[in-house]
């Protein structure tokens, strides 16, 4: 199982050699297992485990459980308690929902700009896919869970449950068993527990053929997501006559999820039918879609987006930008152990700065690879919670070589500040009209 592990992380280039790497920590068998098999593989692995709060003692079980498990193999462990039925009652959403909502806040909290292992397996990917089958779907649907998102890594994707189970046993090692996951009172455990072993039935190596499905499914989505975000690179999108159907198809649900609507065969539809006849949709309250001459633009009931503002050479002032006042304070003989990780979010390295300073809104699919976060996103990615016609009023400031800081978000890795900085430029934002503009 180890060799699969390796291959898997070098095949999605999810680790380094030796890095650095949080571990979700359950309790369970497959995390019990991606934990072990990370530590046996030379990587500096910590855990964070989430206490729910929804199964009673068997939720502190588990918990002692990891605390133990991390004390025997010196481990460094974090633990997390999350209220989820008040934030059901708070946000409307289900309890599932909530506790993967607030599981994955706990974990970014802790990441420090890790990776966040966690241990879906090659079953779980199974069951994914044909859940998605039932509601429908399309290629992308296939793919069953992504074996990388963002910062997240799935070191046991390829790996079946069988082979997890065999691989604890060969150490010796116990794990304790979610009780919620032997029970048929949900889609995915009805899947797993009734489906599943019907198909395997009629086939025994079911898991090894779609394995080997799983890899057509992921090229072909491949090949059509690169082919969709060439489409993407502008911020008013053209769609050339002969755009393959597929492509168009994967570019328009791209549209719809970052604008905050999840994609449907009716809206993509309808997106779609507006490329070719051009006009008018309403994709949710105060968004729309406009398109004339198959040039498509996101557009909404919003103020003007603010010209952008220039700084002078020393950078310091205070600005007013749009509904915003930024202020740049300069910091002489930095030392960077007076300064915890969230204060140097809002610091930049000066002499890291390349040109002049500007203060704008987002261009395009510009990327930016924040400070401590180990990846890069566009920008329009980060705003994805931001109402659509909103976007455009969230301060960034870019030097000559592109964004190093969003509002909300903090810096770029590439200007931040290090051990080595002399000279700090310090930011702050606030809303234009409060108490201090009285």
């Amino acid at each position: 199982m180890l060799d699969s592990i390796s291959d898997t992380i070098k095949k999605y280039s999810m680790l380094l050699p030796g890095e650095k790497v949080l571990v979700a920590l359950s309790g369970g068998a497959d995390s019990v297992s991606l934990l072990i098999a990370l530590k046996e593989l030379g990587y500096e692995v910590f855990a964070v485990h989430v206490n729910h709060h929804l199964r009673g003692e068997e939720s502190d079980r588990d918990e002692a459980f990891c605390t133990d498990l991390c004390e025997r193999l010196g481990v460094e462990l974090f633990i997390e308690h999350v209220d989820v039925r008040s934030y059901c009652e708070e946000s409307g959403k289900s309890v599932e929902e909530a506790a993967r909502v607030l599981r994955y806040e706990a974990l970014g909290k802790n990441a420090n700009g890790c990776k966040i292992a966690t241990a879906h397996n090659l079953d779980d990917c199974f069951e994914t896919t044909l859940f998605n089958l039932v509601r429908g779907c399309g290629i992308g649907g296939l793919t069953g869970i992504p074996p990388v998102r963002d910062n997240i890594i799935r070191p046991l994707i390829s790996t079946s449950r069988a082979e997890i189970l065999s691989f604890l046993q060969s150490r010796n090692e116990t794990y304790v068993t979610d009780s919620t996951n032997l029970e048929d009172d949900c889609s995915r455990n009805i899947i797993r527990l009734n489906v599943i072993p019907e198909l395997e039935r009629i086939n025994p190596s079911l898991l090894k053929t779609y394995k080997s499905s799983l890899e057509n499914f992921e090229s072909a989505e491949n090949y059509i997501g690169k082919e969709a975000e060439k489409l993407l690179e502008a911020s008013e999108i053209a769609f050339p006559e002969d755009c393959d159907e597929f492509i168009l198809a994967n570019a328009l649900g791209k549209i719809l999820r970052e604008n905050g609507v999840e994609p449907s065969k009716q809206k993509i539809d309808e997106l779609t039918e507006l490329v070719k006849t051009g006009g008018k949709v309403n994709l949710k309250k105060g968004v729309y879609a406009v398109c004339k001459d198959r040039k498509l633009r996101i557009t909404g009931d919003s103020e003007p987006v603010p010209e952008q503002i220039e700084l002078p050479q020393s950078h310091t002032g205070s600005y007013t930008w749009g509904t915003h006042v930024l202020e740049f304070t300069e910091i002489s003989q930095f030392d960077i152990s007076t300064y915890n990780n969230r204060s140097l979010k809002w610091l930049m390295d000066k002499d890291r700065l390349t040109g002049s300073l500007v203060v704008r809104a987002y261009q395009g699919s510009e990327k930016i690879k924040l400070r401590g976060n180990g990846f890069t996103s566009t920008v329009k990615k980060l705003l994805a919670s931001t109402p659509a016609e909103k976007r455009k009023l969230v301060p960034v400031i870019s030097d000559c070589m592109g964004a190093v800081f969003v509002a909300g978000f903090g810096v770029s890795e590439r200007v931040s500040c290090t051990d080595k900085t002399i000279v700090a430029l310090k930011i702050e934002i606030r809303e234009k009209f409060d108490k201090r503009d009285v």
